[in-house]
């Protein structure tokens, strides 16, 4: 009878604690999350990272307290203020720049360009020469080749 009770109040207090996790696992705490950078030390990435689900120590508390800020009214640059104010500067991640994806895509035209030029200077038929004309100084060495290729039949 006592395994019984023990085993139920382990897992009521499961139900409980998976209970509360979808309401910091949410889309809203990962959109302020993915500005503030973990201090963890090891991810090197922000807040919404997976490390938080498995014993981070900064990701699985900042998600919490992100939750109860935004639940007490707070705005989401009012949250990375404070984040910013008890940290510093560093643990704020801006936005990409829309100029990210100019390098990459300069990149993949120079590479499609170079490829362009490579096909086309190599799938040319080859030219024919322009016959030269007959100079009569070779006359006597076409006459002598075709003897020896004539003994060689």
């Amino acid at each position: 009878m006592f395994r019984w009770k023990t085993s139920l109040l382990v897992g009521l207090l499961a139900v409980a604690a998976l209970a509360q996790t979808p309401q910091i696992e949410s889309e809203e705490v990962d959109r302020v999350g993915a500005h503030i950078a973990c201090q963890c030390g090891s991810c090197k990435e922000s807040v919404r990272c997976p490390m938080s689900k498995h014993g981070c120590g900064f990701c699985g508390p900042a998600k919490a307290r992100i939750f109860k800020m935004q639940k007490a009214g707070m705005s989401d640059q009012a949250i990375i203020d404070v984040y910013k104010k008890e940290f510093g500067d560093k643990i704020y991640m801006a936005d990409p720049s829309p100029f990210f994806w100019i390098v990459p895509a300069l990149v993949i035209m120079l590479g499609l360009g170079a490829i362009y030029l490579f096909v086309r200077r190599y799938s040319q038929r080859p030219r024919v020469l322009a016959s030269l004309p007959a100079d009569p100084s070779f006359d006597r060495y076409r006459e002598q080749i075709e003897r020896e290729t004539a003994r060689l039949e």
